[in-house]
C-alpha cells in the first residue's frame, strides 16, 4: 500500500530517531496577538524546508496556536486565520465596548473556526508529534494569578488554545477548565523560555522566536487602558488580577533582561524594526507584511550554517 506524502512526512518528524546533534531541541513561542503572524512566516518557512528537530514546543497565546498547528503539520490554518478570519468583525468589535457581556475579542469564535473548520486541525496528528505546552493564567477569585501549563497530549486542545489567547477584557469572563479560570497565559509568562530550562534543555538547545523586534520594552498601559480594566475587574475578588495587569510591563521587561543578559546561548529569531503591528492590528496589508517579515527571517537564519541549519 502506497503511503500517503503527509504520513511519510509526519513519520519523518515525529518517529524517526534524529542525529545526535538534533536531538532534545526545545521551540519557545511568544505570544502577541496579531503580530503572531511573523510566526506563522517563521514556521511556514520551517515547514517548507521540512525543518522540525523539536522535541518540545513551548508556547504563549498566539504562539500557542502557531505552535500546535505546526506541530500538526497544518501551518497554513494559521496562515489563512489570519487573511480570512482574523480581520473580520466576527472576530473583532470594538462596539461592545459598551457592552461587558459581549467579547471584544472572541476568542471563543476564532479558535472553534480554525480547529473545528471545514480544514479542521488534525488532533490525532497532534498529539502523535512532539508535545506543545500551552501557558495559560490561572485567576482564582482571592489568590494571585499563577501560570499553568497545559499539554497537547494530555488536555483538550480547543479549550487550551482559548484560554492561553484570552486577553484580560477584551474577553469576557474566564475559561473554565478543570476548576481553574483562565486568561491569557502571556500574562505572567510570555515567552516561556524558562519553563524549557527547567525540563532539562541546554540553553544552546533552544529556539527563541519573538513578536518583538530586538530591544523592544514594554510600556505602561495608558491610563485609558487601565481604567476600563480596573473597572470591569473592581470586585475585590480580582484585585491580584488587577495587581498582575498594573505590572504586566514591568515582568515582561524583567523576562527580556534575563533572557538577554543571563542566557546568552539561547537563538533567538526576531522580527526586523519596521515590524510594528500591535496586538489588535488588523490591517490585511500589514499582516501580509509580517507573515513575510517571518519567512524571509526564517530562511536567513536556516541558511546561518550550511549544511546543518542551527541547532
Amino acid at each position: 500500500m502506497k503511503i500517503s506524502k503527509r504520513f511519510s512526512d509526519f513519520f519523518d518528524r515525529c518517529f524517526r530517531p534524529f542525529p545526535s546533534h538534533l536531538r532534545k531541541k526545545a521551540l519557545v513561542l511568544e505570544g502577541g496577538g496579531m503580530r503572531g503572524v511573523f510566526l506563522t512566516g517563521v514556521l511556514q518557512a520551517f515547514t517548507d524546508k521540512h525543518y522540525f528537530p523539536w522535541e518540545i514546543i513551548i508556547g504563549s497565546s498566539a504562539g500557542a496556536l502557531n505552535g500546535a498547528l505546526y506541530a500538526s503539520d497544518q501551518i497554513h490554518l494559521a496562515r489563512d486565520a489570519f487573511f480570512t478570519y482574523i480581520p473580520s468583525a466576527d472576530f473583532i468589535n470594538f462596539s461592545n465596548v459598551i457592552h461587558p457581556d459581549k467579547h471584544i475579542l472572541d476568542i471563543d469564535w476564532i479558535i472553534e473556526t480554525i480547529i473545528n473548520g471545514d480544514d479542521p486541525m488534525d488532533i490525532k496528528m497532534l498529539k502523535k508529534c512532539c508535545p506543545v505546552l500551552i501557558t495559560a493564567t490561572d485567576c482564582t477569585p482571592y489568590t494571585k494569578p499563577k501560570t499553568v501549563y497545559l499539554n497537547s497530549r494530555e488536555d483538550d486542545i480547543v479549550t487550551a488554545l482559548k484560554a492561553t489567547a484570552a486577553v484580560p477584557y477584551l474577553y469576557r469572563g474566564f475559561v473554565k477548565y478543570r476548576n481553574h479560570q483562565f486568561l491569557d497565559g502571556a500574562l505572567l509568562d510570555p515567552i516561556p523560555f524558562k519553563k524549557a530550562l527547567d525540563l532539562g534543555y541546554k540553553e544552546e538547545d533552544i529556539l527563541v522566536v519573538m513578536s518583538h523586534y530586538k530591544g523592544y520594552r514594554k510600556s505602561q498601559e495608558s491610563f485609558w487602558v487601565k481604567t476600563l480594566y480596573e473597572n470591569y475587574y473592581k470586585d475585590e475578588k480580582y484585585r491580584y488580577l488587577v495587581e498582575a495587569l498594573d505590572q504586566r510591563f514591568i515582568g515582561y521587561n524583567a523576562i527580556i533582561d534575563d533572557l538577554y543578559l543571563n542566557h546568552p546561548g539561547i537563538s533567538i529569531l526576531y522580527p526586523p524594526e519596521q515590524f510594528k503591528l500591535n496586538r489588535i492590528s488588523h490591517g490585511r496589508v500589514k499582516l501580509a507584511e509580517g507573515f513575510e517579515f517571518g519567512v524571509s527571517a526564517a530562511k536567513k537564519w536556516l541558511g546561518l550554517k550550511a549544511p546543518h541549519p542551527p541547532l
